[in-house]
């Protein structure tokens, strides 16, 4: 089979299955991710037949999963250095994550991501004003995992606050959201923990 088809089709496919995990976690399918690929795509294959180098197709499968899911994997990257106690790094991560400008969920992500690390630093009232602000403006743009997770530290924030009231509210949406997820099960623990006055963890 010719080698550029082979790429091409590699593409789709990629395509075709981002897009079916996406519909699976509810979250919406981005066109800047879908252009993405099709301009990489069309840059290697342009390149090879130009020069008649060939691309392996696992090499090149590589190349646009890094390529478009940069600020993901720099998020995953940040979260776990910030489960090290290593915050001034994986806030570090985080602004390169929105700097390499990713499609709108991603980006979401990342700020979701801010918002717990300002928890995890103990910055409550910035934790408090971007959780807020993003369950605001974007509930409707998150999938059921990330509204949970918004959820579910926001009331970690607003119980540190001393707004018990509000800190059960953002549990049981929590848990509504997304129930048997490990948000769901971190706010059922912190209803819990609240009638004996023990405070949860960020997740």
């Amino acid at each position: 089979m010719n080698p550029q088809l082979v790429l091409v089709l590699v593409a789709l496919l990629y395509v075709f299955l981002a897009g079916g995990l996406a519909a699976l976690r509810r979250e919406g399918f981005s066109l800047q991710f879908m252009f993405e690929v099709l301009i990489l795509t069309g840059l290697i294959v342009g390149l090879s037949l130009l020069s008649g180098w060939y691309l392996n197709p696992a090499i090149f499968l590589i190349i646009i999963y890094l390529f478009t899911m940069r600020s993901r994997w720099l998020v995953d990257l940040a979260n776990a250095l910030a489960r090290r106690g290593q915050h001034e790094p994986a806030a570090s991560l985080y602004d390169l994550a929105l700097i390499l400008k990713p499609d709108s969920i991603s980006r979401l992500i990342v700020v979701l991501n801010q918002g717990v690390l300002y928890l995890q630093r103990g910055q409550t009232s910035q934790a408090v004003s971007v959780l807020e602000s993003l369950l605001a403006h974007h509930e409707g743009d998150l999938s059921p995992k990330w509204q949970a997770a918004a959820r579910y530290n926001l009331g970690v924030a607003q119980q540190r606050q001393g707004n018990q009231t509000k800190a059960v509210v953002e549990f049981n949406k929590a848990v509504d959201v997304m129930p048997g997820s490990l948000y769901a099960i971190g706010a059922q623990k912190a209803l819990e923990r609240g009638k004996q006055r023990k405070p949860p963890s960020p997740l």
